[in-house]
């Protein structure tokens, strides 16, 4: 869903023109994320809001008029079935509104959290589908907790806003309708009211505003807040963090942040607090301007008892709704400021996906780099420049180089996690920007230095996404060597990878955790097989021995091996040399061996080491 509005100029300039001018765009935005996504989720979600505000709208308006009525035949005539009347109709409107209430707005709700998980789901399958730079750039990150500000609304939940808008309506009906019980005595009553409720919202709204400013601070300072306290929540922090002594350093961090989040939450809360009691003081002239004028008539035999009751209710009733549609109108106001942080995350384009063309179904590709340069977002610099190479089907490559020389970036690069800035990549003589990104990952089997676990069991953790076939699973990790491993364990592959919903669950070591990496890329079995420092951890002989046994288990296959270590150069066909961004030599094992170069150089240093 891309929302996209064009921005909204308030041409007047009272408080009341802006607030009808914001409800007018609001509405608009709310039609189209929060109704549009509540109608297609749950239609009951939508229609029973309406329904909650229409039948809530007449209670205060029906409390407010039948008591006169009974007051007054009381001291009056008294009839008995005048009284009946009007005590069934306070009590059966009061009786079916209630019920009628509660249904709508707790079915309601359930309903809205059924929509809001819906919604929720949405938003990660863009996050899913977002070009991957997203997930690594800090402001793209900033601008989503923002956006998420917007969605919720500090944690009064999705919809709020379509409440508070909704809400908006439901009390004008009952404005209208108290309003048309006190003009029937006093016109210029009701327009005190508005001047004094206008202006205790006008400091509320301001108030509000600078505590939203304060938010986008407080919103910088919670990510690191969380991000310290999670550290100590982590297992796998935990023996750095003890065989470093890192408790006192990490615990003053953590309370440099979180001490600042408490400071601004005080000063949005003193604004509040002073806006409140400046409102409070309002409202109490309200209310002595009108008891004042309203027993000065009861005084003067103008207004019957029964009415003077009324117009009490009435004034309370009055007050209140215009204050909560001024809330309401200056809350909507007020998270304007977070709309456009929404619109933009919203709207992010999902380049990598534009492709539409299926790979062929064969197992042999031809992969090519054509004056292929890249550069990350915010460096001067590029990561890789002016490559050349192609990768013929079957064909072995080694790519090594020294840290920071650029094989990771060329590995997301072919996998397309990036796209290049200059040059282009094909896939058997077809641009890869014209191909399905889905159907393009499916062509790689890859195994990253950063790989990750899952909290699902062994067999979901082999399988992922793929369809689940036990027979092959077990076989996948027999042949990469944890065999002995899935013997021991109880429930097989069946087993729980680590134990956050399984106390039976097992940690794997290193070893085993690269293996079950392993294991992935072989149950994927595609054409093309990629393997990125995953062995880093360990010592080059021990990397080349899982390298060499790994080449052995996909014969045949086009492989890919990168490490800044020469363990899997000697059974490769081809190595490719990176050095500061550039391929700057390209052979054979002996070839290269015998140019005396970089490449020699650096076998040369590490072999002394290891033979």
């Amino acid at each position: 869903m891309v929302l996209s509005l064009q921005p909204f100029c308030l041409s007047d300039n009272t408080l009341t023109g802006k607030a009808t001018g914001v409800f007018v765009l609001w509405l608009s935005f709310l039609e189209e994320c929060f109704i549009k996504q509540g109608w297609k989720y749950d239609k009951r979600y939508i229609i029973w809001n309406i329904l909650y505000q229409f039948v809530h709208s007449f209670i205060p308006v029906v409390a407010a008029i039948m008591p006169k009525f009974m007051i007054d035949e009381l001291f009056d005539a008294k009839r008995m079935d005048k009284l009946i009347l009007y005590m069934s109709i306070l009590i059966g409107y009061l009786l079916i509104g209630t019920a009628l209430s509660v249904y709508f707005q707790k079915d309601g709700f359930t309903r809205r959290c059924k929509v809001s998980a819906e919604f929720d789901s949405n938003l990660h399958e863009r996050l899913y589908k977002a070009d991957f730079e997203n997930l690594e750039n800090p402001l793209f990150l900033d601008k989503q907790e923002k956006a998420k500000k917007f969605l919720y609304c500090d944690w009064h939940g999705f919809g709020y806003l379509l409440d508070s808008a909704l809400c908006v309506v439901g009390q004008f009906f009952t404005l209208i309708g108290i309003a048309a019980v006190i003009v029937t005595l006093n016109a210029w009553i009701v327009l005190l009211f508005v001047i004094l409720t206008v202006l205790g919202a006008m400091i509320e709204g301001n108030a509000k505003k600078k505590a939203i400013r304060l938010s986008e601070v407080i919103s910088a300072d919670q990510r690191g807040w969380m991000y310290f306290a999670k550290l100590f929540e982590d297992f796998s922090y935990g023996k750095e963090l003890r065989l470093n002594t890192m408790g006192k350093w990490l615990l003053n961090t953590e309370r440099d942040f979180f001490t600042r989040v408490n400071h601004n939450l005080k000063q949005q809360n003193d604004g509040f607090i002073k806006s409140g009691m400046i409102g409070a003081l309002f409202t109490a002239i309200q209310q002595c301007a009108a008891y004042a004028y309203f027993i000065n008539e009861a005084l003067k035999g103008n207004i019957t008892i029964g009415s003077f009751t009324m117009y009490i209710g009435a004034v309370t009733t009055f007050t209140a709704t215009l204050r909560a549609i001024m809330d309401h109108l200056v809350e909507i106001r007020v998270y304007d400021m977070y709309y456009k942080n929404l619109d933009e995350y919203l709207s992010v384009p999902v380049s990598l996906r534009s492709g539409k063309q299926k790979t062929p179904l064969q197992n042999a590709h031809t992969i090519e780099f054509r004056d292929v340069s890249f550069r990350y977002a915010g460096q001067k610099h590029n990561a890789l420049n002016h490559i050349n190479i192609t990768l013929s089907p079957g064909e072995k490559l080694s790519i090594v180089g020294e840290n920071g020389a650029g094989k990771t970036t060329f590995i997301k690069l072919l996998t397309r996690l990036y796209d290049p800035t200059d040059g282009e990549i094909f896939l058997d003589g077809l641009n890869i920007k014209d191909i399905d990104y889905d159907s393009y990952m499916s062509v790689f089997s890859t195994v990253f230095q950063d790989y990750k676990l899952f909290a699902f069991s062994l067999q979901e953790n082999v399988a992922l996404g793929l369809p689940q076939d036990k027979a092959k699973v077990e076989s996948a990790l027999r042949r990469v060597g944890f065999g002995d491993r899935l013997g021991r364990l109880k429930n097989g592959v069946d087993t729980a990878v680590y134990k956050n919903f399984d106390a039976e669950g097992f940690e794997p070591s290193g070893g085993e955790s690269q293996k079950i990496a392993m294991a992935r890329a072989l149950y994927k079995n595609a054409p093309v097989f990629v393997l990125d420092e995953p062995t880093a951890a360990l010592d080059p002989r021990a990397e080349f021995e899982i390298y060499q046994h790994f080449n052995e288990l996909v014969e045949g296959k086009t492989t890919i091996y990168i490490s800044h270590r020469l363990s899997s150069t000697k059974f490769c066909d081809k190595i490719a040399v990176f050095d500061h961004g550039h391929i700057v030599e390209y052979g054979t094992h002996d070839e290269l061996m015998k140019k005396k170069g970089k490449y020699a150089e650096l076998f040369k240093m590490q072999a002394q080491f290891y033979i």
